[in-house]
C-alpha cells in the first residue's frame, strides 16, 4: 500500500489544506453555525497539467481506496464516535493559475456522531493531527 500511495504522491505532486467543517444548526427562527469538524482537501496535479475530468483515471480510483484504508484505520483508533469519511470530487477539475495546473480532489472529512449541536472537540482535534502525521509520512505536503 505505502509504496502505491508514495509513488501516486510524487507522480501528482500532492498537497492538502486543513478546512472547518461547519454545519448550520436551525434553531427556532434563527440558525446557528457549529463547527463539526474538518475537511483535508488533498489535491493532485493533473500529469502533463492535462485537463482531464478525474474519475475515470485509474489513479485517482487508486487515491480514493489508498485514503479509505487510511482513514479507516484511524477511525478503528478514534474515540467518542469520531469519524473519518474519504469523499470524491470525480466530476469536478480545480485549476490552479499560479501553478498553472489542473488539480483533481479527495477529501477526508473528520466530524462526530454526538448530535448536530455539538461542537467538534479534542477527538477530531487527534483525529486530525494522526490524519496529519500519516499524510506526512506519505510525504504528502501541507500547503
Amino acid at each position: 500500500m505505502t509504496d502505491n500511495i508514495r509513488s501516486l504522491v510524487k507522480q501528482h505532486h500532492a498537497f492538502y489544506e486543513v478546512l472547518p467543517y461547519y454545519i448550520v444548526v436551525d434553531e427556532a427562527y434563527t440558525n446557528r453555525r457549529v463547527q463539526a469538524g474538518f475537511d483535508v482537501d488533498i489535491y493532485g496535479e493533473s500529469p502533463e497539467k492535462q485537463l482531464v475530468i478525474p474519475g475515470p483515471d485509474p489513479d485517482y480510483t487508486l487515491g480514493y481506496f489508498e485514503l479509505q484504508k487510511i482513514a479507516g484505520e484511524l477511525s478503528r483508533h478514534a474515540t467518542d464516535s469520531c469519524s473519518l469519511e474519504v469523499l470524491e470530487f470525480p466530476a469536478t477539475v480545480f485549476f490552479d493559475l499560479q501553478r498553472n495546473a489542473p488539480e483533481a480532489l479527495l477529501r477526508i472529512r473528520i466530524s462526530h456522531c454526538r448530535g448536530l449541536n455539538e461542537p467538534a472537540g479534542l477527538p477530531e482535534q487527534r483525529a486530525l493531527e494522526e490524519l496529519e502525521k500519516e499524510l506526512r509520512s506519505l510525504r504528502v505536503t501541507r500547503r
